[in-house]
């Protein structure tokens, strides 16, 4: 028997008007076609179409995602620093981790009105209840990290399970790196994007199995080369010219990557050698059944972007991880099934919902961990049969939701995510922008964040300090650092606008790969590294060799870049790799 039965009769005649066929996005005006899949996916959930785009939608949740920042906000009763993915200018505080699962906040509710703004009153709601700073999943010892996996002495990493790692996105057992994102099982590593199983290399793209290398573009199992693309059990190539050892020792030998404009000229080469490479029609592997790209192990994914580990059965889901299975139009489904439209970590049949953990049918909520059957609630746990925090008879919730619904639903609410101006992340330096190709634009388009970064102290002493360097006096070769004179002090990234600093360790580091320091913000570094990425934006286009049409991911450094289907890409390993 249905628990919503008002609501019910309220959608069944929109669900059963809808047709496969071209629909325009109320935001950005692009057309898509609404499939048979799309349709079924509404009616297995029971919810209206949105007036979206698909991509639109993934660009909404992506603003609500961590991305490429870290910030500092003053903690709301002791006015200590903390370190945090929420900016301060939002307007919502946070609480150290351990502080926010200490405190239970369900005296914090409100007495709804079903006939006002449920998002404005949702709103007030989230205002008065802080969030975790850190959003750890595992402890973090001695670092600095947002989302920690499970994170040692490391600094600036998101999302990440790490030692002695610098600068890193979404990576898994890495070691003694820096400037890694969408890694794993990386050891001594520098600069490097979607690869795994790397051992003391530097400037590595869409690789596997590869030691003692730089400057590498889709290789597999490579030795000691230096400048390579789309090669497989190689040893000794420079820029894909085959050499002796002794003559290859002899040319790397001779080039110095610790002197900052030797560096510069051997990066822009290898973006020159990338941009004239093959690029195969997707990085997928074992996913049969599936569209999208950089899916391993998938099956069932159509139009998935960054999915894993038996993810399974799923439409429009970008970074589906851990055995996920039934959700449509997500972001983050780590362990999740049957969710939609949500950023749903590890819960079950949630709908528009942000981060609710191991929960079970939730709507409209936020970072609720453990409860059941809650609708705009915020920050509960251990909670069921709540709407706005407060606490009702079983009974009496399914009236209510049945009341809201039908309310949200004549208003246009019920069905689309929460406002941009929600979020808690700096617009520019979220999911939308780094992950889905967004810009500014599109930002101001859905009310997002575009505040002064810079604003409510949210960089902290740094953006305080009287004295500071700018990268014209930074020194050329990385001999010339002298520890005592360089870590802690204030630099200022120009283009950026923001200052950095050097840490000790951080210093040793690029001794050790003998790298030229970096004379940019490491959120500028971040930044260019997903630009060689492909992004959660697909087009149609067509094989450079046989003709076939295909779907693929967009990249922003190399938009024309020359692709083949599956069967030529491997035609041409066979006779070039």
């Amino acid at each position: 028997m249905s628990k919503t039965p008002q609501y019910n009769i309220k959608l069944k005649p929109i669900l059963d008007a809808l047709q496969p066929g071209e629909q325009t996005c109320a935001i950005t005006g692009e057309k898509w076609i609404m499939t048979e899949e799309e349709i079924a996916c509404y009616k297995r959930f029971n919810v209206p179409p949105s007036k979206y785009a698909p991509e639109t939608r993934w660009k909404i949740l992506g603003a609500f995602l961590i991305g490429n920042q870290i910030w500092y906000q003053k903690h709301p009763d002791t006015g200590k620093t903390l370190f945090t993915a929420v900016h301060p200018a939002t307007g919502i505080k946070v609480l150290p981790d351990s502080e926010w699962y200490a405190r239970d906040f369900s005296s914090v509710a409100l007495d709804y009105d079903s006939q006002a703004s449920f998002f404005d009153q949702l709103r007030r709601l989230q205002l008065q209840i802080p969030m975790t700073a850190e959003q750890r999943v595992k402890d973090a010892h001695n670092s600095i990290a947002l989302v920690s996996l499970g994170v040692e002495d490391s600094y600036f990493v998101l999302a990440c399970e790490c030692k002695r790692c610098y600068f890193g996105v979404s990576c898994s057992g890495a070691e003694d790196s820096a400037e890694i994102v969408l890694c794993e099982s990386v050891f001594k590593t520098y600069n490097a994007l979607h690869s795994r199983r790397l051992h003391n290399c530097r400037f590595i793209r869409e690789s596997a199995d590869c030691v003692n290398s730089s400057f590498l573009f889709d290789c597999r199992n490579c030795e000691s080369c230096f400048g390579a693309t789309n090669k497989r059990n190689k040893k000794h190539l420079f820029f894909n010219e085959q050499l002796t050892k002794e003559e290859w020792e002899r040319r790397v030998g001779a080039i110095d990557l610790g002197d900052r404009k030797t560096l510069e000229s051997y990066v822009q080469k290898f973006r020159d050698l990338v941009g004239v490479a093959v690029w195969p029609e997707n990085f997928n592997e074992a996913s049969p059944d599936s569209m999208g790209e950089y899916l391993t192990d998938c099956t069932g994914m159509h139009a998935c972007y960054f999915g894993h580990s038996n993810s399974s059965n799923q439409l429009w889901v970008a970074f589906a991880l851990d055995q996920c299975a039934g959700n449509a139009f997500c972001f983050g489904t780590f362990s999740s099934s049957d969710c939609y439209y949500s950023v749903p970590g590890t819960s079950s049949q949630c709908k528009f919902s942000f981060e609710p953990r191991f929960s079970f049918d939730v709507e409209y909520s936020f970072g609720c961990s453990h409860c059941e059957h809650c609708f705009g609630c915020v920050g509960l746990r251990n909670k069921k049969f709540c709407i706005f925090n407060k606490q009702y008879s079983e009974e009496e919730y399914w009236k209510r939701v049945d009341e809201l619904k039908c309310a949200m639903l004549d208003r246009g609410e019920y069905g689309e995510f929460f406002p941009a101006s929600m979020s808690s992340s700096y617009y520019m330096d979220a999911g939308s922008t780094l992950f889905f190709g967004a810009d500014e634009e599109f930002g101001r388009k859905i009310g997002a964040n575009l505040f002064d970064p810079a604003s409510e102290g949210a960089m902290g002493a740094i953006a305080e300090a009287q004295e500071v360097r700018r990268q014209a006096d930074l020194p050329s070769h990385v001999g010339a650092y002298v520890p005592d004179e360089w870590v802690g002090k204030p630099i200022l990234d120009g283009a950026l606008g923001r200052r950095f600093a050097y840490l000790r360790p951080e210093l040793a580091f690029y001794k050790t790969m003998q790298i030229a320091p970096p004379v940019t913000h490491f959120v500028s570094r971040i930044r260019e590294l997903y630009e060689d990425m492909n992004i959660g934006s697909f087009t149609d286009a067509s094989c450079r060799q046989c003709g076939k049409g295909l779907r693929i991911a967009k990249n922003r450094r190399y938009p024309d870049r020359t692709v083949y289907c599956k069967a030529c890409y491997l035609a041409y390993l066979e006779q070039n790799g």
